[in-house]
């Protein structure tokens, strides 16, 4: 009955616009800042760490925090949490402009980082809850893709526009508007769930497995640098044994914050899995391929840049040309599809021997880019709907904790290939394991299956 009365939406909807806006401001953030981070470090006077830690400081709580963030959606709704984190995003955004020094920039940082878990959640929960209608559903989620291979196009080039002309500061300034808009455009929050009906908040559940999650990442960054060895081991083992004992008090809680029978739904399990290596892969390949083509093939940062943007392009391009067609034919079929063509242009790869090649490593770039759009769309709308629009919340914390951790693994394990002496075995061995993310995706959808995924 509740679905019945609810008002009709569209994907051009103002509610549709605030998911939209929503999904870029946290696409362009990272995106645009990388090209800042040199002027920073330059007009604040920071050293290496501390211009890592600009980078870390949001990393950090915007990993470790989304399965919190997922969880309370679904107990105070999720456009109350999504206003919260919007509004939030924005204030720290415009702090990071105005700060004077290193420090008080990482602490905005790490703001932003709160907020943006907060945030990111909310953006694929409301599209379980906003559309009813399956076409306007599947569009919505593919006009998100669109959105956001276009912040990711757009974020390098505006950055460097940005930090060139008006300072590094205005890249702040450029996310916060945008995030303003988000919030308003949102509308009106869902009738909450009354105190009755809401489960007993899981206080040991929480911080057992924010604890975990954040020694993990925390572990991975570390790893990352190479600087320490013995903490990074430390700050992984700890996770690990957190992540483990955060499985068995869920398991015994009367009302756990993520109760584990969501992974008997094989949609919902392949579409973590798949988001999982969906970050390793397709973004540690942007990552290991702007240091492997500084550094082996001695080109600019600006030329870099200008190289891995077909990647973006390519996502994209498949989202508008691709996806409606697709989409009819179910999300199984376009993961299978969007997967081998990443393998395919991730083997194409191989071919680029020396910088003269670079025409190779355009065409594969977009190939890649492609099949990411289409999987990954895919990936989107499962992982929105599988559990229902009560759990819409809880689904997309797990999943996009998937990613970001997904993320964060790729990072480690690729820049150590990048830095390796022999930079041809390093390329091939990163090769070979970005291959094998799409091969995993791909075999989400190739297990015996009860249902298709609608």
């Amino acid at each position: 009955m509740t679905a019945l009365l609810a008002p009709a939406r569209t994907a051009w909807s103002a509610r549709a616009w605030a998911i939209y806006l929503g999904w870029i401001v946290i696409t362009l953030d990272g995106s645009a800042l990388n090209l800042a981070l040199p002027r920073i470090a330059e007009d604040l006077n920071a050293h290496a760490s501390g211009i890592s830690w600009v980078v870390d400081a949001y990393t950090l709580p915007l990993a470790s925090l989304l399965l919190l963030g997922g969880s309370l959606g679904d107990r105070v709704g999720a456009e109350r949490l999504f206003r919260i984190g919007a509004i939030g995003f924005a204030a720290a955004s415009v702090a990071c402009a105005l700060s004077p020094s290193i420090g008080l920039l990482i602490a905005c940082r790490t703001a932003q980082g709160v907020f943006a878990a907060l945030l990111l959640p909310m953006v694929l929960a409301l599209v379980g809850k906003s559309f009813n209608d399956p076409g306007q559903r599947s569009s919505a989620v593919n006009l998100m893709t669109v959105f956001g291979g276009a912040g990711m196009a757009a974020g390098p080039f505006l950055g460097g526009l940005l930090t060139d002309t008006a300072g590094w500061r205005a890249v702040f300034w450029l996310t916060a508007p945008i995030a303003i808009a988000a919030a308003a455009l949102v509308g009106a929050a869902d009738r909450p769930r009354t105190r009755q009906s809401r489960p007993r908040f899981d206080w040991a559940g929480q911080l057992i497995g924010t604890a975990g999650l954040v020694a993990v990442v925390a572990g991975l960054i570390e790893a990352g640098r190479g600087t320490s060895p013995a903490l990074t081991w430390a700050l992984l083992v700890a996770g690990v044994v957190l992540l483990v004992i955060f499985v068995l008090v869920e398991h015994r809680s009367p009302a756990p914050m993520m109760p584990l029978s969501v992974f008997r739904s094989p949609g919902f399990t392949g579409a973590t899995v798949g988001g999982f290596a969906f970050q390793f892969g397709a973004y540690g390949l942007q990552f290991f391929l702007a240091l492997y083509l500084q550094a082996a093939w001695g080109v600019s940062a600006l030329t870099g840049g200008l190289l891995l943007a077909p990647f973006a392009v390519g996502i994209v391009a498949s989202s508008v040309f691709a996806n409606p067609y697709l989409l009819r034919r179910g999300t199984r079929q376009m993961i299978l599809v969007g997967s081998a063509a990443a393998a395919a242009g991730t083997l194409l790869l191989l071919a680029t021997t020396a910088a003269e090649w670079w025409w190779v490593l355009v065409i594969a770039e977009f190939v890649i880019g492609a099949g990411t759009g289409i999987y990954s769309t895919a990936l989107n709308k499962t992982a929105s709907t599988s559990l229902g629009a009560d759990s819409a919340g809880l689904a997309s914390g797990i999943y996009n904790t998937a990613r970001q951790v997904g993320q964060s693994v790729g990072i480690a394990i690729l820049g150590a290939l990048a830095a390796l002496a022999d930079s041809r075995a390093g390329f091939i061995a990163a090769i070979a394991l970005i291959t094998c993310c799409a091969a995993a995706i791909a075999a989400t959808e190739l297990r015996p299956r009860t249902a298709a995924l609608a």
